[in-house]
């Protein structure tokens, strides 16, 4: 928890509508309801909305071998960001985004001690 309290105060973090609804779909899924109440739920969306930048994703773009993703590249693009962290090697594997380098979560720790 102490990693993401440092990431939400040392580094500027960027979602997008598309996102945060992915997000709420996600955790309404059957596996997650006797984890997460509806009130939980609604709350962690709502503190990731407020103690993030909303950015209205307006760019198409159309690289990543996994279509799915590509929203996640407009996020970068449109946000103007210079770090992406994703566990997904599908996005890990091109590296960089422009001028967002995409770093595993691992390599993220190792260069954010």
């Amino acid at each position: 928890m102490a990693l993401a309290r440092r990431a939400v105060t040392d580094f500027h973090i960027l979602v997008s509508v598309e996102q945060l609804k992915e997000l709420g779909e996600v955790l309404a899924r059957p596996k997650f309801h006797g984890v997460l109440d509806d009130d939980l739920r609604r709350s962690l969306i709502t503190q990731l909305a407020t103690g993030t930048e909303l950015v209205a994703v307006t760019s198409v773009v159309s690289v990543c071998r996994d279509p799915n993703d590509d929203m996640l590249l407009a996020l970068c693009k449109d946000g103007r960001a210079d770090l992406f962290v994703s566990g997904d090697n599908d996005l890990l594997v091109l590296g960089r985004f422009g001028k967002t380098r995409i770093l595993s979560p691992s390599q993220f720790l190792v260069e954010n001690k």
